[in-house]
């Protein structure tokens, strides 16, 4: 479970990773810059929410028999599916306050950290190591 635990950090720092040109991109081409960047951040701490949810949820799962296990599994993915879709939903109606445009990037950061958690761990190894 320690190196789940490390995965998660390393998908973690890839996320801030993400957020962090994501929001500068975005704040130099919108108009309402306080919503696009209110959005940016609904979107970030949301994805990782769900990060933290999967990694509990496959914690669980892990002391579960197969069958239930995947069973679980699968719901949780739901429940994380339906959760995006209820946070764009609100940044979608919140508009003004929160753009959906920056709340979709920032989800979408959650799936980004897991391509960069590879590049995110050499490079922890690299600077340990020195």
């Amino acid at each position: 479970m320690r190196k789940a635990r490390k995965i998660l950090n390393e998908m973690m720092i890839g996320l801030v990773v993400w957020l962090i040109p994501v929001l500068i991109i975005l704040l130099i081409i919108a108009h309402n810059k306080i919503a696009m960047a209110l959005g940016v951040l609904w979107g970030g701490v949301w994805a990782a929410v769900l990060l933290l949810h999967m990694y509990r949820h496959l914690d669980i799962a892990l002391d579960m028999d197969p069958k239930h296990a995947q069973g679980h599994v699968q719901f949780a993915a739901i429940k994380r599916m339906f959760i995006m879709a209820v946070v764009i939903v609100i940044s979608m109606t919140a508009y003004r306050y929160i753009h959906p445009v920056g709340t979709v990037f920032g989800i979408y950061g959650m799936k980004i950290s897991a391509y960069l958690q590879p590049m995110v761990h050499k490079f922890i190894v690299a600077h340990k190591s020195r």
